[in-house]
């Protein structure tokens, strides 16, 4: 039979007819559907994928420390820099001479002078055990009870990497102000730079400077000479 005529077969005439009014709608409900199931999938990779991320998420995190009236406080420095400067070795070694010979009347006070010198002093260290002799020969606590001590530091002398020479001069008064002595000190002091690791101690002493040696004496005039007594506990 010729293709002609077989195209105008009443069977063929109507598959042709079902695909023009039917054909364009089931193929737009495929697509449709098509489209539905991509993005289905599309969603499901996206939460998967987000899923995923949350449980492999490193969370670091940070204490802040609050002082009493909720402030923000420093607490430790994320790298600490080494104290290469003279300068600032100079400036902890003065404060620590002035600390620990420094007198007053406050107890409170007095008791944050010693407990900042401690905070800068190397423990199990030579210097440790001198200031505690010191400490225990002539308490603070027991002479603010009947004077006080002004210790001045007067010079500071670098003799090598990580030991200074320091000359001081002490005005020692009573509880009304009177003037009871002047003495003039020197001593040598050895410190070493560590790493601050403690958030307390990171407040105090910030540099990681320690004091590890100690040797002091007092500086007693003669006529025109000058010598230096053993003065080991100071007074």
């Amino acid at each position: 039979m010729p293709e002609t005529a077989i195209s105008q077969t009443p069977y063929v005439r109507a598959r042709q007819e079902w695909d023009e009014r039917f054909g364009d709608q089931i193929k737009s409900k495929n697509n449709w559907r098509l489209a539905a199931f991509i993005a289905m999938g599309t969603t499901f990779i996206c939460v998967a994928g987000m899923v995923a991320i949350g449980y492999r998420s490193n969370t670091v995190p940070y204490v802040v420390a609050l002082d009493d009236v909720g402030r923000a406080v420093p607490v430790i420095p994320a790298r600490q820099v080494a104290v290469k400067d003279v300068r600032l070795q100079e400036a902890v070694v003065a404060r620590w001479i002035t600390d620990l010979r420094t007198v007053v009347t406050d107890a409170v006070a007095q008791r944050r002078l010693v407990d900042e010198v401690y905070a800068q002093t190397g423990k199990s260290s030579p210097a440790s055990a001198t200031i505690t002799e010191f400490y225990s020969k002539s308490s603070p606590f027991d002479l603010l009870t009947k004077q006080t001590v002004d210790a001045s530091v007067e010079s500071i002398v670098q003799q090598s990497p990580k030991t200074y020479e320091v000359a001081w001069t002490e005005v020692t008064r009573d509880l009304g102000g009177g003037l009871i002595a002047t003495h003039r000190y020197r001593a040598f002091v050895s410190v070493v730079t560590q790493e601050v690791t403690d958030a307390k101690q990171a407040l105090v002493n910030p540099l990681g400077l320690y004091v590890t040696n100690l040797t002091w004496g007092e500086v007693v005039t003669t006529g025109n000479d000058s010598q230096t007594g053993n003065g080991g506990n100071g007074k």
